[in-house]
């Protein structure tokens, strides 16, 4: 991890937040584009899955498991 993110928590913050908007932001593009209108309604699950699943992930990973809060 950079030296910037263990010296300053809004950093890790900020590159948090960053990483979720644009994680989101791609991932419902790519969606869109590839689910068709009479899709099932499993495929839109699976779809939330792969745009929601990563941010919680890095998020998790960053804060909990890398000891983000404990610094």
């Amino acid at each position: 991890m950079p030296k910037i993110f263990k010296q300053n928590k809004f950093a890790l913050l900020g590159a948090n937040i960053l990483i979720i908007v644009i994680w989101v932001s791609l991932s419902s593009v790519a969606i869109n584009f590839f689910i068709v209108d009479d899709a099932p309604f499993y495929i839109y699950k699976i779809g939330s899955l792969i745009k929601f699943l990563p941010p919680i992930w890095v998020t998790w990973f960053l804060w909990i498991k890398r000891g983000g809060l404990k610094r």
